[in-house]
């Protein structure tokens, strides 16, 4: 009898300091969530969560929003979606998953603006003391549809982010898009990956919560370690080399340029930007004049671009609007 009231005494005492705990981690939460918000005002952003709510007792940390908005007035951002939930356990706070209903509005710096939607959109985190470490986002059937041209409609099969911070201060980027093509069959269907690295940024990103906010103020250094671009039509583009962009959005960079079946990957080009079909025709000249045979449909060539001004050795191809 003894010993079954004091076995029934340690698990009340067990179930009251879990609970005290998990009260205590849910407290803590939502005054890294008001912070959070008083820190983005205080920069010009606005951040809102309709109906904000946290639950999950007894194992989970979860925090729920029927609406979420975030409005960035230096770069112009804006972006507002449908219910939130994220989840984490109760004794590992840091980690979180996060699922996203659609619809979305997107509004760009330029002010363009989307209405978006998807299948599923998952975000996963992992935060240290110093801020997230992991961050990766993964959505399935997107469609972005343009304001001004719903004609012009984006669809998207599998869209992946992923980024982590390197070192005390740098940051790894990958990006993935699966089966992208437009609605209307203007841009032809095509994959694109892209790994980046970016130097001395971890920090800026952090305190400045938007790697827009630290291009536009003191700009972007780095290396795109990979990137690839593959129409099904046929042909690839392959890009490496250090980087460098302005704050005016310039880009600037030695590079490694890798070219296969170079009539397809033209002939996808020109379909998707009709208005730059002469300056295509331009470098592909330049490239039978210049370029080194590395395979049987495969040309390798160093590509060197200037504050935008695109230049195969002394020969130029024309210029890149800024990125932002």
């Amino acid at each position: 009898m003894k010993k079954g009231i004091f076995l029934l005494s340690v698990i009340l005492i067990l179930i009251a300091g879990w609970s005290a705990g998990w009260f205590y981690v849910a407290e803590k939460v939502e005054t890294v969530i008001s912070d959070t918000k008083t820190r983005l005002a205080d920069r010009g952003r606005d951040f809102q969560c309709t109906n904000q709510a946290i639950n999950g007792y007894p194992f989970r940390i979860s925090l729920n929003c029927d609406e979420v908005l975030y409005a960035d007035e230096f770069t112009g951002v804006i972006f507002e979606a449908g219910e939130l939930k994220s989840a984490a356990q109760a004794y590992q706070p840091n980690k979180a998953v996060v699922e996203l209903k659609p619809p979305a509005n997107l509004t760009l710096p330029n002010g363009d603006q989307f209405n978006t939607s998807w299948n599923s959109m998952r975000t996963s985190l992992r935060a240290g003391l110093s801020g997230p470490e992991n961050l990766s986002l993964h959505g399935k059937q997107i469609t972005f549809i343009p304001a001004k041209n719903p004609n012009h409609t984006m669809l998207v099969k599998d869209m992946q982010l992923h980024g982590r911070q390197i070192g005390d201060n740098n940051v790894n980027l990958a990006i993935k898009l699966i089966e992208t093509r437009s609605q209307n069959t203007l841009w032809p269907s095509f994959d694109l990956s892209t790994t980046l690295l970016l130097e001395d940024s971890y920090k800026d990103i952090v305190n400045r919560t938007s790697i827009l906010r630290v291009a536009k103020t003191k700009g972007l250094k780095g290396q795109i370690e990979h990137f690839q671009y593959s129409p099904k039509e046929g042909g690839m583009l392959e890009v490496s080399g250090p980087a460098r962009v302005s704050k005016q959005g310039l880009l600037s960079g030695n590079f490694d340029v890798t070219v296969r079946d170079l009539p397809k990957l033209l002939t996808a080009l020109s379909k998707s930007f009709p208005q730059e079909r002469q300056k295509f025709a331009d470098a592909s000249n330049a490239v039978s004049l210049l370029s080194k045979e590395t395979g049987k449909n495969e040309i390798t060539l160093p590509i060197t671009i200037r504050d935008g001004r695109i230049s195969i050795g002394i020969i130029p191809l024309g210029k890149l609007p800024p990125l932002y």
